[in-house]
């Protein structure tokens, strides 16, 4: 008898908190706890829908039925919501372009490894945050230089520096206003593909939640704003995932996350200097008139970021707005 009741209080509990991981991604509002929360809510839903189905398990007869039913609602209510992001769009025919972000926290990450990967996967647009004056120097001696010619660099002690480089020449360099950590965009000129407005971004974390969703809201409007035929591509450390309301806004207008075109799933990428491996994926690269193929995540020594590669490809902006 006492296992039984322990049983129905453990299911309770945990299908409680299931239904409450899965609500939480759709809060308007946020503080720490609740930003926090809704990071990690992917696992702690998974976790709880483990608990609830063991506790089933130690039921017998029709209460146990009954709690196996009210176990599968609730996790296909789960499932359903992180499913697409397991599922390829059509992959793009049009000209394909590589880009990458990467993080190299307070300039202490490894450029020879950022280097690397940029030849090794020919990147052509590559968007670099908390960049440091150290940093920049050491770009400027290393490979990237010749690999990624063109550059548009606004460095800074501490976090607050971001830097766009390109194969391609850009145009019209501009620094957002109203961040309080650099936010780059430029134009690009893509062989076969004619402008793409790249954004560089970096918005606050959330340990300042208000200034945060207010950096968020005024992303979405930086971005948004780009010429309707002109081809946008956003990346960087957004300091938010998919769980969170205030990045999925930016998902609107016919933009969308390259992760969840290219069907790469949950990607965490930070933190990578722990002693447990990257539990949120913070770092993104959005598209507008381009659809991705392939979505990758790379460490970089000394950064607490894994960098995010993406294989992108144009499609036309009236195929991208009906996203």
């Amino acid at each position: 008898m006492f296992l039984r009741r322990a049983s129905v209080v453990v299911g309770v509990a945990a299908l409680t908190t299931a239904l409450v991981a899965v609500g939480i991604r759709y809060w308007p509002g946020g503080n720490v706890p609740t930003i926090a929360a809704a990071s990690v809510s992917p696992y702690v839903f998974a976790i709880a829908i483990v608990v609830a189905a063991a506790a089933v398990f130690a039921l017998r007869g029709r209460t146990r039925w009954v709690g196996g039913t009210m176990v599968a609602v609730v996790a296909v209510s789960g499932v359903a919501v992180h499913a697409p992001l397991f599922v390829s769009d059509d992959p793009p025919t049009g000209e394909a372009l590589t880009v990458l972000t990467s993080n190299i926290q307070l300039g202490m990450g490894d450029i020879s490894e950022l280097a690397s990967l940029v030849r090794k996967n020919e990147v052509d647009v590559l968007a670099v945050e908390e960049l440091t004056p150290d940093a920049v120097q050491r770009i400027s001696e290393s490979t990237i230089a010749r690999d990624l010619p063109y550059s548009f660099v606004r460095p800074r002690t501490l976090a607050g520096g971001t830097a766009i480089y390109s194969r391609y020449e850009l145009s019209a360099p501009a620094s957002l206003d109203g961040f309080g950590l650099e936010n780059l965009t430029a134009v690009v000129t893509v062989p076969n593909v004619g402008e793409v407005q790249v954004f560089a971004v970096h918005p606050v974390p959330p340990s300042f939640p208000s200034d945060w969703a207010e950096e968020l809201d005024r992303l979405r409007a930086a971005i948004g704003s780009a010429p309707s035929e002109r081809p946008v591509i956003a990346l960087g450390d957004f300091n938010a995932t998919t769980d969170h309301t205030q990045f999925r806004r930016l998902l609107s207008g016919g933009f969308a996350d390259a992760a969840d075109l290219a069907g790469a799933g949950l990607l965490p990428t930070y933190p990578t200097d722990k002693w447990y491996p990257p539990v949120v994926g913070i770092d993104h690269v959005l598209l507008r008139g381009f659809g991705a193929s392939a979505v990758t995540t790379h460490t970089i020594s000394g950064a607490d970021h894994r960098a995010v590669l993406a294989t992108i490809g144009a499609v036309s902006i009236t195929r991208a707005a009906m996203r």
